[in-house]
């Protein structure tokens, strides 16, 4: 077993990321959540004791998350158990650790888990936390706590960046690496890989330097300052921001698909082999 830790920063109370862990209609908007997908069962009983079952339906699969509640602590802590029977039988325990800040609070979430499940685990409660950071508006009316808040949605796309150019490296090796016949291609591939590995880490850099100011004065918030320029300029923004938002959606609902059929295939390939020799 290995033990996954996951920290972020939120812009909100204690009390209300703590809140958010609870409610039902809250949890939808975040936890468990595809790009493609949606959650149409929430059931909570947050109680010492209780049970809570998620269902998130996956290009037409649902599938069900479930566990039991055994700390409830407000604002400070919560513990629960979590098991996705779909995928394993195995139960993980999350504890959440919440301590209030001056501004906003620092969550720290902890769990055990199998050693070849650490990588995705880790990042898939990343992806939860940066998705509650988002639905989660500062309450302090800061210009730093919104700078702060899109953090999360860079900090994704250098995630993105980053597993992008793993993919390619590997796809170098399976497709032409070696292969005099394909040395162009080979050099496509090496190319693309370097150049997004180094726009995902130097994207993760101003992410994180975003992230770290909530100091700074609400001013540039105010309307009255606002030139027209400048509202032509933010309206491209949040219009870029929507495309973007489709286009993911279109790209991952097509490569959840091809995902799917390449795993039902190696498992295909597994039935039908015996001791790794075709049966």
């Amino acid at each position: 077993m290995t033990s996954v830790t996951v920290k972020h920063r939120f812009a909100a109370s204690a009390e209300r990321v703590y809140d958010a862990w609870i409610d039902p209609e809250m949890a939808r908007r975040f936890l468990f959540v595809t790009a493609t997908g949606e959650i149409v069962q929430c059931d909570m009983d947050t109680r010492v004791g209780g049970k809570f079952a998620i269902v998130a339906r996956r290009n037409g699969e649902d599938v069900l998350h479930e566990g039991a509640y055994f700390e409830l602590d407000r604002p400070r802590r919560i513990v629960f158990t979590l098991r996705v029977p779909k995928y394993s039988p195995d139960e993980d325990r999350i504890t959440i650790d919440i301590e209030p800040l001056a501004q906003g609070c620092m969550l720290t979430l902890t769990t055990q888990t199998a050693d070849e499940w650490a990588d995705d685990t880790k990042l898939g409660w990343t992806m939860i936390l940066d998705v509650l950071d988002e639905s989660l508006p500062g309450e302090v009316p800061t210009c730093g706590a919104g700078l702060a808040q899109h953090a999360g949605v860079h900090r994704r796309v250098a995630i993105y960046l980053g597993e992008l150019a793993q993919t390619l490296e590997l796809h170098r090796e399976m497709l032409v690496l070696d292969d005099p016949a394909s040395k162009g291609e080979d050099e496509v591939y090496r190319d693309l890989a370097a150049r997004f590995r180094d726009i995902g880490t130097r994207l993760q850099d101003a992410a994180d330097r975003m992230a770290a100011r909530r100091e700074l004065p609400m001013g540039a918030h105010d309307g009255s300052k606002w030139t027209d320029k400048h509202m032509k300029a933010f309206s491209r923004f949040v219009h870029e921001q929507g495309a973007l938002a489709s286009v993911l959606r279109v790209a991952a609902a097509r490569d959840e698909q091809m995902l799917g059929s390449m795993q039902v295939r190696r498992a295909r390939i597994r039935l039908s082999t015996d001791g790794g020799r075709p049966a």
